[in-house]
């Protein structure tokens, strides 16, 4: 990876993790080293989270799996806590799934997704 493309993948990383605090998505835990913060997902949003990963056909050891139900608890977030509305929350969903790559919606939350991931990977260590 070439620097500029590891600055902006680390801008981009900054930026994911500034918008999903300002969502409430997750939160600074300031509470257990002094000078080692890490970051964590907040109370309602894990809420969310567990229910999805409640469901029996979620495969809790498989990286597709959780990053799927990540995705659907961030769209149900969307919905349930910052009250975008019900049809503009399925129209993203639907435009996220139709347009991927090429939609840059889908790069935004795909960024949300795994930073999530990677705070949930980490927090398991």
């Amino acid at each position: 990876m070439s620097e500029s493309n590891h600055e902006e993948t680390v801008e981009n990383v900054a930026a994911s993790i500034e918008d999903l605090l300002r969502m409430g998505i997750i939160k600074i835990d300031d509470s257990s080293v002094v000078g080692h913060e890490k970051v964590i997902l907040t109370a309602k949003f894990s809420f969310i989270l567990s229910k999805m990963m409640a469901d029996p056909n979620v495969e809790k050891d498989k990286q597709q799996a959780l990053l799927k139900a990540l995705y659907y608890a961030f769209l149900i977030y969307l919905d349930d806590e910052l009250k975008l509305p019900r049809r503009l929350t399925m129209a993203l969903a639907n435009d996220i799934e139709k347009f991927q790559d090429a939609s840059q919606v889908s790069k935004f939350v795909r960024r949300y997704v795994m930073v999530l991931y990677n705070i949930l990977r980490e927090a398991r260590l």
